[in-house]
């Protein structure tokens, strides 16, 4: 509709100024860069000159009947594809994906904004919407005294709280300042106005914020649970594959709106750059650097416990994770062609035999970059973790867990992330593959 109207205009143009049309250049290069075809007409008009001017004389006389038609026009293919959106659903209107780049480094993932319907989100071709049928019920997710955990239990309670509303049928809310916020800011949606951060959460991953009791009129029942409670929350049934898509729905959302200090977090503090140690490492050269990130976890003995319990719902050898032997990770590096790039060493510095020992081997210590006694890790830690182009995790540390999950939902397959190994013969293998670190029957005694 919009070359009609450019058409009709420079067809009238051609009218009045006949004599210099020919010779205008610019209306010659307008016409070449914003209608090709109606450009190609005009110089078949030029050729065939008497032809052209009866029809152009007739247009003109025409010209605010022809103009209401193009707007007609316009009117009726925008209703088209209301029409399309409304009968065909969501999934009628295409949209052309795009990689996910983050901190400048290309992802796996592909994905899409909807144009109608902003909170859906396309990934490789499959639509997700943070929507779930509800009652006029109220899960609240209230402000705890102190912040349970590290990072990945932070999370894992907010997972578990989205199947919480899902399997009663539960709206979702949260106050503003809690640790809900807290664990989404943790890598994404900063902002810089928090009556539009509000709208965002609720639109893109389903969460209410309530701002006083006036917010919580109109429900019949509002039930508050804490992170603790969440945490140790597990869906009856055996339904973990659906929740396990719906987790990496969330994740993605949160990753697609990641933090570079533009905006503040909800403590009113600017938000944390999570590029920042991939920045600092490899100076600029983050983008195409190939790296390897190792994340060894003691956690004052509770790891070796852990692992035991694991060996037995995935059957991985619990040494493997808890020792981070050269041998252990030379056999993962070495047919990956990776032992020739950094690799970074996450510690947090309880079993300095693991540190020691990559150090002194003759092919990984010169590549090891340790960045040690860190019991907990930042965003910026984080992110670093999950973009390396390979991941050596111990699956008894939550946070581990965590990064394997979030490296899952951004498309990095089994050969990029290793969380469970078994000793077989002579050798190291993979045992349960990467949907595990989902399956709660499998990382029951993943507890704190």
């Amino acid at each position: 509709s919009s070359y009609c109207t450019i058409f009709l205009l420079s067809v009238s143009t051609r009218y009045y100024h006949r004599s210099s049309w020919a010779s205008s250049s610019r209306q010659k290069r307008f016409l070449k860069k914003m209608m090709p075809v109606h450009y190609k007409l005009l110089n078949t008009m030029n050729i065939r000159r008497d032809t052209a001017d009866h029809i152009i004389s007739i247009i003109v006389k025409h010209r605010r009947a022809l103009f209401i038609i193009c707007a007609a026009f316009s009117l009726a293919v925008s209703l088209f594809n209301d029409a399309l959106y409304l009968l065909g659903g969501p999934d009628a209107i295409s949209t052309k994906e795009k990689p996910f780049v983050m901190c400048d480094r290309p992802t796996p993932l592909s994905y899409a904004i909807h144009p109608k319907m902003t909170q859906q989100v396309t990934y490789s071709g499959e639509p997700f919407v943070p929507r779930w049928p509800t009652q006029k019920k109220l899960l609240l997710l209230r402000k705890d005294d102190y912040l349970f955990g590290h990072i990945g239990n932070q999370i894992n309670s907010l997972l578990h709280a989205y199947d919480y509303a899902r399997d009663h049928q539960l709206e979702l809310g949260t106050t503003f300042h809690g640790w809900v916020i807290e664990a989404i800011q943790f890598m994404g949606y900063e902002s810089n106005d928090n009556k539009e951060l509000r709208n965002e959460i609720r639109n893109e991953l389903g969460i209410t914020i309530i701002r006083n009791s006036t917010d919580l009129v109109g429900y019949d029942e509002v039930i508050q649970l804490s992170a603790k409670d969440l945490y140790f929350y597990k869906s009856p049934g055996d339904n973990w594959e659906s929740n396990m898509n719906f987790h990496i729905g969330i994740l993605r959302r949160i990753f697609l709106r990641y933090n570079r200090a533009l905006g503040y977090a909800h403590h009113g503090l600017r938000a944390i750059n999570v590029c920042r140690t991939i920045d600092d490492l490899f100076h600029g050269s983050g983008s195409s650097m190939k790296y390897t990130v190792i994340h060894s976890r003691f956690m004052e003995g509770r790891a070796q416990f852990k692992l035991n319990q694991l060996a037995k719902t995935s059957g991985l050898t619990p040494k493997g994770a808890l020792e981070m032997s050269p041998k252990y990770i030379r056999m993962i590096l070495k047919p990956l062609g990776m032992l020739e790039h950094p690799i970074v060493l996450f510690s947090d510095g309880e079993l300095p035999s693991v540190e020691e020992g990559l150090l002194r081997d003759p092919v990984i210590g010169p590549k090891l970059i340790v960045l040690g006694n860190k019991t907990s890790l930042t965003g910026p830690d984080t992110a670093l973790a999950m973009l390396s182009d390979v991941y050596i995790g111990n699956p008894a540390s939550v946070t581990s867990g965590y990064i394997a999950r979030s490296r899952h939902a951004l498309g990095y397959n089994e050969e990029q992330t290793y969380m469970f190994r078994k000793e077989h013969k002579d050798n190291w293998i993979s045992v349960c593959n990467e949907k595990c670190i989902f399956n709660p029957w499998v990382m029951s005694t993943n507890l704190v």
